[in-house]
């Protein structure tokens, strides 16, 4: 997506807002994991890295013992979305659509933690091998807008 977002609006994006803490997997998971398994939640805002605008806002659960310690070094320490260190690390995934995110955010359904306006949202699973690694729920944010319309 990361690519598609940056052809759009003709300027590169980085992951701003990061905000990564651990939670517990809950019985019936998208992520075939057993209840209380700990997990990765990352929350992040995609930037345009000229402009400053807000394009994207991603919530993502991850499994942390079935990726590499390297791509869990770069989420940590670099602004680089999550596609893009995917692709850098070389790790081949696909995707499982899902049923689309509420407007407001799972993670936080008192509507503290909202999205704000978007456009459209979605949300998949990601598989490696056929192992299911994380899932990933994404805000077309507005000032995706006027891109959209001229194309």
């Amino acid at each position: 997506m990361t690519a598609l977002v940056e052809a759009l609006t003709g300027e590169p994006i980085d992951a701003h807002d990061r905000q990564h803490s651990s939670t517990h997997a809950r019985a019936g998971n998208l992520l075939g994991v057993r209840a209380g398994d700990v997990l990765l939640r990352r929350c992040a805002v995609l930037r345009g890295r000229n402009t400053g605008r807000a394009y994207l806002r991603v919530e993502s659960t991850i499994v942390p013992g079935r990726l590499p310690e390297a791509f869990f070094s770069a989420l940590e320490a670099s602004h680089e979305p999550i596609g893009r260190i995917l692709a850098r690390e070389k790790i081949v995934f696909t995707r499982t659509p899902l049923a689309p995110p509420p407007p407001v955010s799972p993670l936080a359904p008192d509507g503290s933690d909202a999205p704000g306006d978007h456009l459209l949202a979605r949300a998949y699973r990601m598989e490696v091998d056929d192992v299911p690694v994380m899932v990933v729920a994404e805000w077309f944010l507005a000032e995706l807008g006027p891109f959209l319309q001229t194309r």
